[in-house]
């Protein structure tokens, strides 16, 4: 059972992913657990069984309805945006003409994102209903599908990506943020410095692959 209440809690984990992943805010959240053992791996990767990919269909269609999807998405982009604003500009508050640029700069960023968040959203979609189907068994998601039909448990996952706007999740992931943004820091300033030293020795080439 306990499995079965953490697949319906699964709605805001997308989402929220995606949001940490496309505003570059807080990677370490961002990074999924890496399967352990061999068998595992192999699970991960076999096609799922079609009973249980229909029904973690079906799931991901109640979960994120089509007229919704956008508005879910680029909610919670704008929800934890605000909050990385408020954990991270600080720095800046006696340079508005610095605050500024970061501010019309993360603006571009957000706004260029979008468009092509949306362009991948039914790739998502797909994918969440493949990973469900291999993470849970068919049993699980007959009940998880049979919970999420209910009026309570549509309405549980349509407003769990709202949580993340709850006063208590702003003010854990700003201080999160906060004592995350040095570390950061120092992370860019090592990479930098490693990359200037190799690019010295090894001129960068032409990128292919894109």
């Amino acid at each position: 059972m306990a499995r079965v209440q953490r697949a319906a809690g699964l709605g805001i984990v997308p989402a929220l992913t995606l949001a940490l992943a496309a505003g570059g805010m807080s990677p370490a959240l961002a990074q999924p657990a890496a399967p352990t053992e061999t068998a595992a791996t192999g699970a991960r990767t076999a096609a799922p069984d079609e009973r249980a990919l229909a029904l973690a269909r079906d799931i991901v269609r109640i979960a994120y309805p089509e007229d919704k999807r956008r508005a879910m998405f680029f909610g919670t982009v704008d929800a934890m945006t605000s909050q990385m604003r408020g954990a991270t500009m600080a720095r800046f508050n006696n340079d508005p003409a610095a605050k500024a640029i970061m501010d019309r700069n993360l603006d571009r960023f957000i706004a260029a994102s979008k468009p092509i968040i949306d362009r991948h959203i039914p790739d998502f979609m797909d994918a969440y209903a493949q990973g469900y189907a291999r993470e849970f068994s068919v049993a699980e998601l007959e009940q998880v599908l049979n919970f999420m039909k209910t009026p309570v448990g549509q309405q549980f996952l349509l407003r769990s990506t709202a949580i993340i706007g709850d006063p208590a999740f702003v003010a854990a992931n700003q201080a999160y943020l906060r004592d995350l943004q040095p570390e950061m820091d120092r992370l860019r300033d090592q990479l930098t410095r490693e990359l200037m030293e190799h690019f010295v020795k090894h001129p960068p080439k032409a990128t292919t692959g894109y």
